[in-house]
């Protein structure tokens, strides 16, 4: 923010804002950086229910309009932000929402920051970061988190997660699924556990050989229900129990309907979901066999700040280790990438400015594509950009959102042959003609570092427009190979309207 940096004590105070836009709610969290420490100053949320309309997995104009109207009341509250300082994560049902682009667009008129839509697995590696970060160390543990149309698991040691994973079961789903209209019946309720126990299987299996010591439950819903218990019990309980489970399906199914449940039982804005938030929980106990789950006032925003002010006050990326990590496990030639990368980043850098392309998502892009465009030798070498392509789009890359993962694995699809403007997928968070420009970077550096040898070859770069001309040195230029290379590359380059020399 412009007017909030005060120093203390010789340090200076930084503010960040986390907002998640989950299924059931948004959720708007502000802290303020004091001595290395994060003290949270704004708690704001907004009840949208978006996951109730996902209509075929469509979002109707109602639940657009709403959600934007949710987006405004926020963007009031994030005024004079530096954007650098604020990060906002999409889940669930803008995943499975086909028209997500036009809710995406709608947003971005009221919400000056980007919206990054966030994979499952990505999603619960944030929700355990922000528990661990706001509890003791507490050796092995099991975090759950019950959304509106997903539930998340995240495994791990201490601060560490060892298994991630998101299941399509969520409170509104279910409940939509479930107890259309409100209606409980123990049949009902039944059915819904065991469809639950299905979906939770594969984190059963690895508990069984991955057992923990404590399990925590974060969100709304886990919240609502202990706070529902505590009510009908007169005293707070040591965590929830399958007992304290049953005994609320049974006042559920009693009832007969949502509808008639007390309101101190459940708060308006959690009635339409809390069946299915029982039952979710209920399946979730049975199947991974919990005997008790302590509530946890920390989730997704929690762990979106915190990662948001390691980077900022770090410098520290996640980003970059992942591609680190990737680069490790598919055996990637570590000095061919960084030759690759040497000339890339001397590439961009002339002409990051001319171009339109000078930030730090466009050169970490550029640098993942660099380090990385040769993962698919592990597949093949024949078509290797195409295996690289297929790697980067399907594994999980923590940190990156589905937008830069898309990116990333486009830009190296064309780092060789032929450029197919119609495989270019849609971004929100990008323009095509930057995934172009990199992809003209990228090809130049592979090009010039074809030989695998550490020879200087490139001694100047001009960028002027769509003009780009190399100075060689006289190796470069005797070199027939390369310069048959760099002619192919010019021929490609005035397809689209560039122009590359070189002398």
């Amino acid at each position: 923010m412009t007017d909030t940096k005060t120093p203390t004590s010789a340090q200076e105070t930084k503010h960040f804002a986390a907002l998640d836009l989950g299924s059931n709610s948004f959720h708007l969290l502000v802290a303020r950086s004091v001595g290395g420490q994060l003290q949270p100053i704004l708690k704001f949320k907004q009840p949208v229910q978006l996951g109730l309309g996902l209509n075929g997995r469509y979002l109707s104009e109602a639940v657009i309009e709403r959600g934007i109207e949710a987006l405004k009341l926020c963007a009031t509250r994030l005024e004079g932000f530096d954007k650098e300082a604020v990060k906002v994560v999409a889940t669930h049902t803008l995943r499975k929402a086909k028209n997500r682009k036009q809710f995406l667009q709608a947003a971005a008129k009221v919400l000056p920051y980007p919206i990054e839509v966030i994979s499952g697995r990505e999603e619960a590696r944030l929700i355990y970061l922000g528990v661990a970060e706001t509890s003791a160390d507490l050796g092995a543990q099991l975090v759950i988190d019950i959304g509106g149309g997903s539930s998340e698991f995240a495994i791990g040691l201490d601060k560490h997660p060892q298994f991630l994973s998101s299941r399509s079961v969520g409170s509104l789903v279910c409940s939509e699924q479930f107890f259309d209209g409100g209606k409980i019946t123990q049949k009902r309720f039944e059915k819904a556990v065991v469809h639950v126990r299905q979906q939770v299987e594969p984190v059963a299996n690895y508990l069984v050989k991955h057992p923990v010591k404590t399990v925590f439950g974060t969100s709304g819903t886990i919240k609502a229900i202990y706070q529902w218990v505590v009510n009908r019990a007169g005293q707070q309980p040591r965590g929830l129990t399958l007992e304290h489970l049953y005994r609320c399906r049974d006042e559920l199914i009693a009832v007969k309907n949502v509808n008639n449940l007390p309101a101190e039982v459940v708060s308006e804005e959690r009635r339409q979901s809390i069946a299915g938030g029982v039952a979710v929980l209920t399946g979730i106990f049975e199947e991974l066999g919990i005997e008790r789950l302590l509530a946890h006032d920390a989730a997704l925003r929690e762990g979106v700040l915190y990662e948001l002010a390691q980077e900022v006050l770090s410098h520290k990326d996640v980003r970059e280790r992942t591609i680190s990590s990737l680069a490790h496990r598919y055996s990637v030639d570590t000095p061919q990438a960084e030759r690759v990368w040497a000339t890339a980043y001397q590439l961009y850098s002339a002409a990051a400015n001319a171009w339109g392309i000078d930030s730090h998502d466009m050169e970490l892009l550029l640098e993942g594509a660099a380090k990385l465009h040769e993962v698919g030798l592990s597949i093949s070498a024949s078509g290797v950009q195409k295996h690289s392509d297929y790697i980067l789009s399907n594994a999980y890359m923590p940190g990156f959102n589905a937008d830069e993962q898309r990116f990333l694995a486009t830009l190296v699809r064309f780092f060789r042959k032929k450029i197919r403007l119609e495989e270019f997928p849609e971004f929100v968070l990008f323009e095509q003609s930057q995934l172009m420009k990199l992809i003209f970077i990228l090809r130049l550096a592979v090009v010039i570092n074809s030989d695998r040898q550490d020879r200087k070859l490139l001694k100047d770069i001009g960028v002027t427009g769509s003009q780009v001309s190399l100075k060689l040195t006289k190796a470069a230029r005797l070199d027939p190979v390369l310069t048959a290379q760099l002619v192919d590359e010019a021929r490609l380059f005035e397809k689209f309207g560039y122009q590359l020399t070189f002398s």
